[in-house]
Protein backbone atom coordinates (compact mmCIF):
# COMPACT_ATOMS: atom_id res chain seq x y z
CA UNK A 1 0.00 0.00 0.00
CA UNK A 2 2.63 2.35 0.72
CA UNK A 3 4.63 1.60 -2.28
CA UNK A 4 1.47 2.74 -4.07
CA UNK A 5 1.14 6.05 -2.40
CA UNK A 6 5.22 6.16 -3.15
CA UNK A 7 4.70 5.92 -6.64
CA UNK A 8 1.27 8.28 -6.75
CA UNK A 9 3.76 10.87 -5.26
CA UNK A 10 6.46 10.06 -7.51
CA UNK A 11 4.14 10.76 -10.97
CA UNK A 12 2.35 14.00 -9.47
CA UNK A 13 5.61 15.25 -8.45
CA UNK A 14 6.75 15.09 -12.18
CA UNK A 15 3.59 15.86 -13.68
CA UNK A 16 3.96 19.04 -11.92
CA UNK A 17 7.67 19.83 -13.21
CA UNK A 18 6.87 18.90 -16.69
CA UNK A 19 3.87 21.54 -16.32
CA UNK A 20 6.48 24.12 -14.80
CA UNK A 21 9.10 23.29 -17.28
CA UNK A 22 6.75 23.46 -20.43
CA UNK A 23 5.26 26.70 -18.87
CA UNK A 24 9.10 28.52 -18.31
CA UNK A 25 9.88 27.19 -22.11
CA UNK A 26 6.10 28.72 -23.16
CA UNK A 27 7.23 32.03 -21.55
CA UNK A 28 10.62 32.12 -22.68
CA UNK A 29 9.58 31.67 -26.43
CA UNK A 30 6.65 34.40 -26.04
CA UNK A 31 9.53 36.46 -24.47
CA UNK A 32 11.73 35.40 -27.69
CA UNK A 33 9.29 36.71 -30.20
CA UNK A 34 8.66 39.84 -28.45
CA UNK A 35 12.49 40.54 -28.46
CA UNK A 36 12.56 39.66 -32.14
CA UNK A 37 9.30 41.90 -32.87
CA UNK A 38 10.99 44.88 -30.77
CA UNK A 39 14.54 44.81 -32.77
CA UNK A 40 12.87 45.32 -36.21
CA UNK A 41 10.44 47.68 -35.01
CA UNK A 42 13.80 49.52 -33.75
CA UNK A 43 14.87 48.77 -37.08
CA UNK A 44 12.28 49.91 -39.16
CA UNK A 45 12.41 53.49 -37.42
CA UNK A 46 16.17 53.37 -38.22
CA UNK A 47 15.52 52.73 -42.25
CA UNK A 48 11.96 54.55 -42.63
CA UNK A 49 11.80 57.39 -40.03
CA UNK A 50 9.71 59.55 -42.09
CA UNK A 51 7.13 56.65 -42.18
CA UNK A 52 6.94 55.51 -38.76
CA UNK A 53 9.13 57.05 -36.72
CA UNK A 54 5.86 58.75 -34.58
CA UNK A 55 4.29 55.49 -33.95
CA UNK A 56 7.41 55.07 -31.33
CA UNK A 57 9.21 51.56 -30.35
CA UNK A 58 6.55 50.30 -28.12
CA UNK A 59 3.47 51.06 -30.67
CA UNK A 60 5.08 49.39 -33.37
CA UNK A 61 6.29 46.30 -32.04
CA UNK A 62 2.71 45.79 -31.17
CA UNK A 63 1.67 45.79 -34.19
CA UNK A 64 4.21 43.41 -35.44
CA UNK A 65 3.33 40.99 -32.72
CA UNK A 66 -0.17 41.04 -33.78
CA UNK A 67 0.66 40.42 -37.29
CA UNK A 68 2.83 37.51 -36.87
CA UNK A 69 0.44 36.19 -34.69
CA UNK A 70 -2.19 36.25 -37.50
CA UNK A 71 0.16 35.25 -40.13
CA UNK A 72 3.14 33.44 -38.54
CA UNK A 73 6.56 34.06 -38.01
CA UNK A 74 6.95 34.84 -42.32
CA UNK A 75 5.25 38.00 -41.91
CA UNK A 76 8.01 39.43 -39.75
CA UNK A 77 11.13 39.02 -42.61
CA UNK A 78 8.58 40.00 -45.64
CA UNK A 79 8.12 42.85 -43.19
CA UNK A 80 12.18 43.39 -42.29
CA UNK A 81 12.68 43.06 -46.42
CA UNK A 82 9.77 45.11 -47.73
CA UNK A 83 9.17 47.84 -44.56
CA UNK A 84 6.47 49.61 -43.18
CA UNK A 85 4.55 49.29 -46.18
CA UNK A 86 4.44 45.33 -46.47
CA UNK A 87 3.33 46.06 -43.00
CA UNK A 88 0.17 48.14 -43.50
CA UNK A 89 -1.00 45.33 -46.09
CA UNK A 90 -0.54 42.18 -43.94
CA UNK A 91 -2.80 44.35 -41.63
CA UNK A 92 -5.70 45.36 -44.09
CA UNK A 93 -5.53 41.74 -45.57
CA UNK A 94 -7.09 40.43 -42.41
CA UNK A 95 -7.62 36.53 -42.13
CA UNK A 96 -5.92 36.54 -45.78
CA UNK A 97 -3.06 37.85 -44.31
CA UNK A 98 -0.96 34.82 -44.76
CA UNK A 99 -1.70 34.79 -48.51
CA UNK A 100 -0.33 38.02 -48.44
CA UNK A 101 2.92 37.08 -46.76
CA UNK A 102 3.09 33.96 -49.58
CA UNK A 103 2.57 36.81 -52.55
CA UNK A 104 5.51 38.92 -50.88
CA UNK A 105 7.34 36.51 -49.85
CA UNK A 106 7.76 35.02 -53.82
CA UNK A 107 7.52 38.71 -55.67
CA UNK A 108 9.16 41.24 -53.11
CA UNK A 109 8.70 44.73 -53.79
CA UNK A 110 6.52 43.93 -57.11
CA UNK A 111 3.84 42.73 -54.98
CA UNK A 112 3.90 46.06 -52.84
CA UNK A 113 2.06 48.29 -55.22
CA UNK A 114 0.50 45.59 -56.48
CA UNK A 115 -1.59 44.82 -53.52
CA UNK A 116 -1.92 47.99 -52.08
CA UNK A 117 -5.26 49.45 -51.92
CA UNK A 118 -8.45 48.38 -50.24
CA UNK A 119 -10.13 47.61 -53.53
CA UNK A 120 -7.53 45.21 -54.98
CA UNK A 121 -7.52 43.27 -51.13
CA UNK A 122 -11.08 42.70 -51.54
CA UNK A 123 -10.13 41.14 -54.38
CA UNK A 124 -7.52 38.95 -53.05
CA UNK A 125 -9.69 38.27 -50.24
CA UNK A 126 -12.81 37.08 -52.50
CA UNK A 127 -10.57 35.38 -55.28
CA UNK A 128 -7.60 33.89 -53.07
CA UNK A 129 -3.89 34.09 -53.79
CA UNK A 130 -4.07 33.40 -58.46
CA UNK A 131 -6.41 36.89 -57.82
CA UNK A 132 -3.15 38.12 -56.45
CA UNK A 133 -0.97 36.75 -59.05
CA UNK A 134 -2.83 38.24 -61.75
CA UNK A 135 -2.67 41.93 -60.31
CA UNK A 136 0.61 41.52 -59.51
CA UNK A 137 1.28 40.73 -63.42
CA UNK A 138 -1.09 42.98 -65.24
CA UNK A 139 -2.05 45.46 -62.35
CA UNK A 140 -5.00 48.13 -63.48
CA UNK A 141 -6.24 45.64 -66.41
CA UNK A 142 -6.39 42.71 -64.12
CA UNK A 143 -8.15 44.45 -61.27
CA UNK A 144 -10.87 46.10 -63.85
CA UNK A 145 -11.14 42.18 -65.54
CA UNK A 146 -11.80 40.54 -62.01
CA UNK A 147 -13.68 43.12 -60.75
CA UNK A 148 -16.18 42.64 -63.58
CA UNK A 149 -16.15 38.87 -64.40
CA UNK A 150 -14.69 37.42 -61.11
CA UNK A 151 -13.53 34.25 -60.56
CA UNK A 152 -14.10 33.39 -63.98
CA UNK A 153 -11.75 36.13 -64.96
CA UNK A 154 -9.11 34.89 -63.08
CA UNK A 155 -8.60 31.59 -64.52
CA UNK A 156 -8.23 33.17 -68.08
CA UNK A 157 -5.49 35.81 -66.99
CA UNK A 158 -3.40 33.13 -65.40
CA UNK A 159 -3.22 31.30 -68.80
CA UNK A 160 -2.84 34.66 -70.71
CA UNK A 161 0.32 36.40 -71.84
CA UNK A 162 0.75 40.11 -71.08
CA UNK A 163 -1.13 40.53 -75.27
CA UNK A 164 -3.93 38.25 -74.36
CA UNK A 165 -4.59 40.20 -71.42
CA UNK A 166 -4.93 43.44 -73.61
CA UNK A 167 -7.02 41.69 -75.84
CA UNK A 168 -9.25 40.49 -73.34
CA UNK A 169 -9.29 44.32 -71.54
CA UNK A 170 -10.30 45.78 -75.39
CA UNK A 171 -12.99 43.55 -75.39
CA UNK A 172 -14.29 44.13 -72.60
CA UNK A 173 -14.33 48.02 -73.26
CA UNK A 174 -16.03 47.68 -76.44
CA UNK A 175 -19.71 47.69 -76.01
CA UNK A 176 -19.97 45.30 -79.32
CA UNK A 177 -17.64 42.49 -77.58
CA UNK A 178 -18.40 43.28 -74.28
CA UNK A 179 -20.43 40.53 -73.75
CA UNK A 180 -18.02 38.05 -74.72
CA UNK A 181 -15.29 39.04 -71.90
CA UNK A 182 -18.51 38.37 -68.84
CA UNK A 183 -19.16 35.13 -70.65
CA UNK A 184 -18.28 32.70 -68.07
CA UNK A 185 -18.29 29.81 -70.58
CA UNK A 186 -16.02 32.17 -72.82
CA UNK A 187 -13.48 32.44 -70.50
CA UNK A 188 -13.47 28.86 -69.19
CA UNK A 189 -12.74 28.15 -72.46
CA UNK A 190 -9.79 30.53 -72.73
CA UNK A 191 -8.62 29.13 -69.12
CA UNK A 192 -8.18 25.67 -70.83
CA UNK A 193 -6.45 26.88 -73.88
CA UNK A 194 -4.51 30.49 -73.26
CA UNK A 195 -3.50 32.33 -75.72
CA UNK A 196 -4.94 29.90 -78.32
CA UNK A 197 -8.30 30.24 -77.70
CA UNK A 198 -7.84 34.02 -77.49
CA UNK A 199 -6.06 34.73 -80.67
CA UNK A 200 -9.08 32.95 -81.87
CA UNK A 201 -11.27 34.75 -80.13
CA UNK A 202 -10.12 38.23 -81.20
CA UNK A 203 -10.21 37.47 -84.78
CA UNK A 204 -13.73 36.02 -84.87
CA UNK A 205 -14.61 38.74 -82.24
CA UNK A 206 -17.95 40.20 -84.13
CA UNK A 207 -19.31 36.50 -85.41
CA UNK A 208 -18.74 35.34 -81.79
CA UNK A 209 -20.77 38.09 -80.11
CA UNK A 210 -23.69 37.99 -82.59
CA UNK A 211 -24.50 34.79 -80.29
CA UNK A 212 -25.26 31.51 -81.71
CA UNK A 213 -21.87 31.14 -82.84
CA UNK A 214 -20.86 31.77 -79.36
CA UNK A 215 -22.28 29.14 -77.82
CA UNK A 216 -21.25 26.21 -80.60
CA UNK A 217 -17.87 27.62 -79.83
CA UNK A 218 -17.91 27.39 -76.37
CA UNK A 219 -19.91 24.21 -76.32
CA UNK A 220 -16.53 22.05 -78.75
CA UNK A 221 -14.23 24.50 -79.09
CA UNK A 222 -11.42 21.95 -80.33
CA UNK A 223 -12.63 21.92 -84.31
CA UNK A 224 -12.53 25.43 -84.52
CA UNK A 225 -9.38 26.23 -83.02
CA UNK A 226 -7.81 23.58 -85.02
CA UNK A 227 -9.18 25.13 -88.27
CA UNK A 228 -11.51 22.14 -89.21
CA UNK A 229 -14.82 24.13 -88.32
CA UNK A 230 -15.35 27.57 -89.38
CA UNK A 231 -18.05 30.17 -88.05
CA UNK A 232 -18.80 31.39 -91.33
CA UNK A 233 -21.98 29.00 -90.63
CA UNK A 234 -23.34 31.68 -88.94
CA UNK A 235 -23.19 34.64 -91.17
CA UNK A 236 -25.96 34.02 -93.23
CA UNK A 237 -28.50 33.54 -90.31
CA UNK A 238 -27.12 36.42 -88.58
CA UNK A 239 -27.53 38.37 -91.76
CA UNK A 240 -31.23 38.09 -91.87
CA UNK A 241 -31.60 38.36 -88.17
CA UNK A 242 -30.43 41.43 -88.38
CA UNK A 243 -31.37 42.56 -91.55
CA UNK A 244 -34.08 40.71 -92.87
CA UNK A 245 -36.32 41.51 -89.82
CA UNK A 246 -36.33 45.46 -90.00
CA UNK A 247 -37.21 45.06 -94.02
CA UNK A 248 -39.86 42.63 -93.39
CA UNK A 249 -41.18 45.24 -90.59
CA UNK A 250 -40.93 47.93 -92.82
CA UNK A 251 -42.22 46.13 -95.70
CA UNK A 252 -45.23 45.67 -93.37
CA UNK A 253 -45.24 49.35 -93.35
CA UNK A 254 -44.80 50.43 -96.44
CA UNK A 255 -46.93 52.27 -98.67
CA UNK A 256 -44.85 53.19 -101.45
CA UNK A 257 -44.52 50.41 -103.93
CA UNK A 258 -41.20 51.45 -104.93
CA UNK A 259 -40.02 50.55 -101.41
CA UNK A 260 -41.87 47.33 -101.59
CA UNK A 261 -40.38 46.15 -104.03
CA UNK A 262 -37.14 46.53 -102.88
CA UNK A 263 -37.77 45.43 -99.68
CA UNK A 264 -39.07 42.04 -101.20
CA UNK A 265 -35.99 41.93 -103.93
CA UNK A 266 -33.45 42.19 -100.42
CA UNK A 267 -35.93 39.29 -98.96
CA UNK A 268 -34.93 37.14 -102.28
CA UNK A 269 -31.59 37.40 -101.71
CA UNK A 270 -31.57 36.46 -98.48
CA UNK A 271 -33.21 33.51 -99.60
CA UNK A 272 -31.34 32.68 -102.24
CA UNK A 273 -27.95 32.83 -99.77
CA UNK A 274 -29.45 30.75 -97.87
CA UNK A 275 -30.57 28.25 -100.33
CA UNK A 276 -27.22 27.89 -101.52
CA UNK A 277 -25.16 27.26 -98.41
CA UNK A 278 -27.43 24.55 -97.47
CA UNK A 279 -26.94 22.94 -101.13
CA UNK A 280 -22.87 23.53 -100.27
CA UNK A 281 -23.12 22.03 -97.03
CA UNK A 282 -25.04 18.88 -98.14
CA UNK A 283 -22.61 16.00 -98.88
CA UNK A 284 -22.13 15.38 -102.27
CA UNK A 285 -22.25 11.43 -103.52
Amino acid sequence: MRTRQNISKCLRFGLAILVLFIASGSHAFAQSKAMIAKELAEQLIRRFSKEVADEGVEKLTSRLQAVALSAGDDALKVIEKSGPRALRILENSGADAAVSVRLLSKFGDEAIGALEGPARLSLLRQFGQEAGEALIKHGAVAEKLIASSGAPAVGAIQQLSNQGVRRLAMLADEPSTAVLAKNADMLSVVGRYGDRAMDFIWRNKLTLAGGTALAAFVANPEPFLDGTRQLVENSVDSLASNVGKPIAEKLGDAKDWTWRILAISAMLILFWGWKTRRSNRAPKA
